[in-house]
C-alpha cells in the first residue's frame, strides 16, 4: 500500500501494549500515562488492564446502478485515546489521528485537544486501523513495533465503546547539510531525501522515505521527522530553466544524482544509522557535472496544427516509479526546446491544456535515450485518446443487492514509468453499460474509483474482451483505435480466509504477518491479485477477503520487510514451509498456522 531497507537500527519499539483490549499487554493503573521511561514507540493500555471493550447486546438495496446514494447510516461505536510524545510523555495537542476502514470505505480524521485526547463518535463496525501524526514526530500506526511494520488492524463491532486507544510518538531524526558544485558554491534549489531500500513490485529498490526538500539559497537543507531506521541520502538537481530557447553554454551541464557521501553510485553510498530523535548536521555533498544535452522538435494535435497552449512535461523513470524532471510550454508554432538533459531514459509527453470535459486532455508522447549529444527534430504527434465501451454483467440472484452508484477504472498494469496519469472513473448506466477513455497503453480494468476500494461485498470476477479473458493480462490501448465488446463480470461470492497462529510453544502470536499467493509461479508477478498479506487484530486473528478461486500457499511469518510478500526469491523461500489450500468462489475458510521465521 508500499514499504525496507538492509539492516534496522537495533532499537525496542515496544510500548506499553498497543490495545486496551490486548489480552496480556496492559498498565496496572488506568490513569497511567506514557512517560520518559517508557519505550519509544506505540503505547496503548496494557496486559493487567481488561479489555475495555464494552459490548451492548446485539439490506439490501434495490435498483439501478445510478440511482441517488442513500447517505451512510452512522455507527454506534466509539473510540477514545491520547497521543504522548515518547522522549517526554506529555500530551500532544494539535496531533492528527486517522482510522480508516477499507472494506467499508471508512476515512475519518480527527485533531486531539489541549490534553491530547482524541474520539470518533458513530464509529461503523468494521476492521480499522488507526494512525497519529503530528509535526516533527513519527507518525505511529497502531500494532506498530517497528516503524517499518504494517499496522494491525483493530476489529470494531456495534455498540462496542474502546478506551484508551493511546499512542506514543517518538521524535523523529533530523539530517542536516549543505550542497554545493564543483566549485564550491552553494547550490539551491536540489531536491534532498533520506531514502531506503523496498520491495516495489518484487524488486528491492531505493525509494524516498518521508518528506523531501529543497536546499536554500546558501544550499543548506534541513530532513526532519525521519522514522528511525537506516538511510542514504541523495542530492537531486533540477534543471531551473529546460525551456530556454536562448539556452548559453551554462546550460550545456547538468549534474547527475549524488548520494552521501559524493558519489553517484548507489552501491557505493554510505549508509546512515538514525535513532529516534537523532540529529545528525553538517552532511556536505559535492554534485557532479556532467554533459547535458538540448532537446527541439515539434507537437502537433490531432488536426494537423501546432498543439498550442500545451505544455511538455519531461518524466524520467526513478527507483519507485517516475519523478519529474521539468515542464514548461509549446511555443506558439508547436516548437519547443527542452535543455540542461542529463543522461538517461526520459519520456516527452505533450499535453494540450483545457479541453472538453470528459474528454481527457489531448497528448502526444514519445521515449528518448539521452547520451551526452543533442536530439532534433523529435516529433511529438497527439493521438486521441481510444474509447472503450463495454458493459457489466451481474447474476441475476444478486442484481438487487448491487451498490445504487457503480464505478469502472483503468489503470496501467505496469506500475513503473507510468508516463500519464490514470483517466478519471466511469460511471455505469442504468443499462450497464459503461465507456471510459485512455491513452495508449495496456490497462486494466477494476472495480471502484481509481485506485480506491470497490464497494463493500462486490469483485471483479473476469473481463473479458470479445470472448478472451484479460482480467489479469489487461487491454492493449492503442493510438486511434476504440475498443468494443468488453464484458466486466461482477460478483459478490467472495472469499474469506481467517485463523490464528501459535508459536513452537503452542502459545498463540499476536505479532506475525499472514501471507497468501498463488501456487502458479507464473501469478508471482508484482501487482498481482493473487497475493495478500494480513496483520492480526486484537484479538490475534488474521483476516484475509477477496481473493480470486484458486491454489494458494499461506504461511505465517515474524518478520517481513513492507512490499516483500510480492518478491518471487522471498515467496520461493517460504514456499516449502507454507500450508496448501484451495478457494472457491464465495468460500469461507479457517486456518490456524504455525509461525515461521522469515528468513
Amino acid at each position: 500500500m508500499q514499504h525496507t531497507f538492509a539492516a534496522l537500527v537495533a532499537l525496542a519499539f515496544v510500548g506499553r501494549g498497543l490495545l486496551a483490549a490486548d489480552v496480556g499487554q496492559g498498565l496496572s493503573d488506568p490513569a497511567h500515562q506514557a512517560g520518559p521511561k517508557d519505550p519509544p514507540y506505540a503505547s496503548l493500555a496494557g496486559p493487567k488492564d481488561p479489555p475495555y471493550l464494552s459490548q451492548a447486546p446485539g439490506g439490501v438495496i434495490g435498483g439501478a446502478p445510478n440511482q441517488p446514494q442513500a447517505p451512510t447510516a452512522p455507527g454506534t461505536a466509539t473510540l477514545r485515546g491520547h497521543i504522548f510524545a515518547a522522549d517526554s510523555g506529555q500530551p500532544l495537542r494539535k496531533a492528527q489521528v486517522r482510522i480508516v476502514a477499507n472494506e467499508i470505505r471508512e476515512n475519518r480524521m480527527t485533531t486531539t485537544d489541549a490534553n491530547g485526547a482524541y474520539e470518533f463518535a458513530g464509529v461503523r463496525a468494521g476492521r480499522y486501523t488507526i494512525s497519529a501524526g503530528k509535526g516533527s514526530y513519527v507518525t505511529v500506526s497502531y500494532g506498530q513495533q517497528r516503524p517499518t511494520d504494517a499496522p494491525k488492524p483493530l476489529e470494531i463491532l456495534d455498540h462496542q465503546t474502546v478506551e484508551r486507544l493511546d499512542l506514543s510518538l517518538p521524535r523523529g531524526g533530523v539530517v542536516t547539510g549543505r550542497i554545493v558544485d564543483e566549485f564550491g558554491e552553494p547550490m539551491s534549489e536540489v531536491a534532498v531525501a533520506a531514502q531506503r531500500y523496498q520491495f516495489i513490485q518484487g524488486q528491492r529498490r531505493l525509494i524516498p522515505s518521508g518528506r523531501t526538500v529543497t536546499t536554500n539559497d546558501i544550499g543548506e537543507f534541513r530532513l526532519f521527522g525521519i522514522p528511525p531506521g537506516q538511510y542514504y541520502i541523495s542530492a537531486t538537481w533540477r534543471n531551473p530553466n529546460p525551456m530556454n530557447p536562448n539556452a548559453g553554454p551554462a546550460d550545456r551541464t547538468a549534474y547527475a544524482p549524488t548520494y552521501f557521501p559524493g558519489t553517484t553510485n548507489a552501491t557505493d553510498a554510505q549508509r546512515i544509522a538514525l535513532a529516534a530523535g537523532q540529529e545528525l548536521d553538517d552532511l556536505a555533498m559535492t554534485l557532479t557535472p556532467i554533459k547535458a544535452a538540448r532537446v527541439t522538435g515539434t507537437a502537433t494535435g490531432t488536426d494537423g496544427k501546432p498543439m498550442t497552449p500545451a505544455m511538455i512535461i519531461v518524466t524520467q523513470s526513478s527507483g519507485a516509479g517516475v519523478s519529474l524532471s521539468s515542464a514548461g510550454q509549446v511555443r506558439p508554432d508547436g516548437t519547443f526546446t527542452i535543455a540542461g538533459i542529463g543522461p538517461g531514459e526520459y519520456t516527452l509527453r505533450a499535453q494540450r491544456m483545457g479541453g472538453m470535459p470528459g474528454e481527457g486532455p489531448e497528448t502526444a508522447m514519445e521515449t528518448i535515450t539521452v547520451a551526452g549529444a543533442d536530439i532534433s527534430d523529435v516529433h511529438l504527434v497527439a493521438a486521441k485518446p481510444s474509447t472503450l465501451t463495454g458493459r457489466v454483467i451481474v447474476d441475476l440472484a444478486a442484481v438487487q443487492s448491487l451498490p445504487p452508484v457503480l464505478m469502472i477504472s483503468v489503470y496501467p498494469v505496469n506500475m513503473n514509468g507510468i508516463p500519464a496519469p490514470p483517466p478519471p472513473p466511469a460511471r455505469v448506466n442504468d443499462d450497464f453499460t459503461f465507456e471510459t477513455k485512455s491513452t495508449p497503453g495496456r490497462m486494466r480494468l477494476t472495480l471502484g474509483g481509481g485506485f480506491n476500494a470497490p464497494p463493500t461485498g462486490w469483485a471483479v470476477r473476469s473481463v473479458r474482451l470479445n470472448g478472451v479473458d484479460v482480467t489479469d493480462a489487461g487491454v492493449e490501448f492503442k493510438p486511434n483505435e476504440d475498443i468494443s465488446g468488453v464484458e466486466v463480470e461482477l460478483t459478490n461470492k467472495l472469499t474469506t480466509i481467517s485463523g490464528l497462529v501459535t508459536n513452537s510453544r503452542g502459545e498463540a502470536s499476536k505479532d506475525y504477518s499472514a501471507i497468501v499467493f498463488a501456487q502458479d509461479k507464473e501469478k508471482w508477478a508484482g501487482n498481482s491479485r493473487y497475493q495478500s498479506m494480513s496483520r492480526p487484530d486484537q484479538d490475534g486473528r488474521f483476516k484475509i477477503a477477496g481473493l480470486p478461486p484458486g491454489e494458494y500457499y499461506i504461511i505465517a511469518v515474524d518478520r517481513i520487510e513492507p512490499g516483500q510478500q510480492s518478491d518471487p526469491d522471498f515467496l520461493e523461500s517460504v514456499r516449502s514451509r507454507a500450508t496448501s489450500l484451495s478457494l472457491n468462489e464465495g468460500e469461507t475458510k479457517t486456518v490456524d498456522l504455525r509461525l515461521n521465521s522469515a528468513s
